[in-house]
């Protein structure tokens, strides 16, 4: 039987001053990701893997968070969609039009860590460990999200567990991209539980070195299969873009691990 997707994107809805009002599953995925995020800040407070950080912190940190999520990420979509903006200098606030990009969230949560590891006295790099695990987690719960709301799907398929699509216009069978995004989302966190468990992933950026990595390479894979309209080559944008990332994270992986070896041979 094939599954049609018109799920609802509010878990619950009302209707105020003739407007449309209610909690959208897209909108509570952030929250339970910003939540694990405050959770495992506080646990990593609480086992000594944050030098210098107290409790009392947690409230900034988590704001700058969540300001580094919601403007890179909403920032990055308008330049994805540069010429609705041209147009529509508004087009930035109409957060009601959908629209956040992961490249500019991520950049966004790198510079709410760096400003708050300047701020206090505790290391950027033990920071990005501490963070990996939920950002993972999060990313996974966002893209259920996503499969709700009906967007980001795929490229067409024969494949028997296609979806068909409403709001793409056609009634084509096409992969359900997001769940395949879901799914190596959860594969990077299991990644990242193994990693923390090994010696080198002991070592401080190892953890956040191999989240950027891994998260890349898997993208490069998933966005095979997402609708994409924008090349490079034979390559989607999406996955020139994760493609950089994985030189990215493996670069620093490779640098974290050299600084490893040196300091335990000296």
């Amino acid at each position: 039987m094939v599954f049609v997707n018109e799920l609802s994107p509010f878990l619950f809805r009302t209707e105020l001053f003739g407007q449309e009002v209610g909690i959208r599953w897209y909108g509570l995925a952030y929250v339970i990701g910003f939540v694990m995020g405050y959770l495992a800040m506080r646990n990593g407070i609480r086992r000594g893997k944050l030098t210098g950080m107290e409790e009392k912190d947690l409230d900034f940190l988590i704001t700058l968070i969540i300001g580094g999520v919601v403007l890179g990420g909403r920032l990055g979509y308008c330049l994805q969609h540069l010429d609705t903006w041209m147009k529509d200098p508004m087009f930035f606030f109409r957060l009601n039009q959908g629209g956040m990009a992961f490249f500019g969230g991520l950049a966004g949560v790198i510079l709410a860590l760096v400003i708050f590891s300047r701020k206090r006295p505790v290391k950027f790099a033990d920071l990005g460990d501490v963070a990996t695990l939920p950002a993972a987690l999060g990313l996974g719960i966002g893209r259920i999200a996503n499969f709700i709301n009906g967007e980001l799907w795929g490229v067409p398929t024969n494949a028997s567990w296609g979806v068909i699509y409403p709001q793409s216009g056609d009634r084509q069978l096409r992969h359900p991209s997001e769940l395949y995004e879901m799914l190596s989302h959860f594969a990077l966190a299991g990644v990242l539980v193994w990693a923390g468990r090994t010696k080198w992933g002991q070592n401080r950026g190892a953890l956040a070195a191999a989240f950027v990595l891994v998260y890349g390479l898997l993208r490069v894979i998933t966005e095979h299969f997402r609708h994409a309209t924008t090349y490079v080559g034979p390559l989607t944008n999406g996955q020139v873009a994760s493609l950089v990332i994985a030189v990215i994270g493996g670069i620093a992986l490779a640098v974290v691990l050299r600084r490893a070896g040196r300091s335990s041979e000296a």
